[in-house]
């Protein structure tokens, strides 16, 4: 299986290969705005063990671990939690434990570790190194660059200028459809929900706290 880093500069593309990617195969797509609601409880998240995150320690010792929230806003009201970076963090690892059970997925992740600082880049090269073993992964990325170069199996670089081809490692002017058909290996995440997993959701957009009754109101 396979790493494939792609960079660019702002404006040249990057996102909208992945989009393509995303369209002509089924994936696991997690786009720079996806976030957990920020009311949640870390420790409430079923099949997640936050003992994993290399923060987590900080919030065990300050005895926060059963209370600390996801963070963040949302419909315009603040809630204080986890940073930015953390918050990256947090569902990447959510990611990696859930995909751990299954093989051949082809996991695409735009931005991934935008704002998580370089303390924590032996931590995103070791899940990165796991992940690969099982799955191909396409990742877009502005943060620690050329740490994800080093390690990847492929860089594709995109321009803005001709948007019809890429540049593979070294190879220049690759046909992009080429280099879209070529990324698109590997299977779609599938998930068996349970009762918990119901509860959870009941829980959480039912929540007064910010849940679809709290935004409407």
């Amino acid at each position: 299986m396979t790493l494939t880093v792609c960079v660019g500069a702002s404006g040249s593309g990057k996102t909208t290969f992945l989009n393509d990617v995303h369209k002509s195969h089924k994936c696991t797509y997690i786009r720079q705005y996806h976030n957990l609601r920020p009311y949640i409880k870390v420790s409430a998240i079923p099949a997640f063990d936050p003992i994993q995150l290399p923060y987590w320690d900080i919030y065990v010792n300050e005895k926060k671990d059963k209370s600390i929230l996801v963070g963040g806003t949302i419909a315009g009201q603040f809630m204080a939690g986890l940073s930015g970076g953390q918050r990256k963090l947090l569902l990447f690892e959510l990611i990696f434990q859930r995909t751990a059970s299954q093989d051949n997925l082809l996991i695409v992740l735009d931005e991934p570790f935008a704002g998580v600082t370089d303390d924590f880049v032996p931590f995103i090269v070791g899940r990165l190194n796991e992940m690969r073993k099982k799955h191909n992964i396409l990742l877009v990325t502005n943060d620690h660059v050329e740490t994800l170069k080093t390690m990847a199996d492929n860089t594709v670089i995109v321009s803005a200028i001709d948007r019809t081809k890429v540049k593979i490692n070294e190879k220049e002017g690759v046909d992009r459809d080429t280099a879209l058909l070529a990324m698109s290996i590997g299977d779609e995440y599938t998930q068996n929900s349970n009762n918990q997993d119901l509860k959870f959701f009941l829980d959480v957009e039912l929540s007064k706290n910010g849940g679809v009754f709290g935004v409407a109101g």
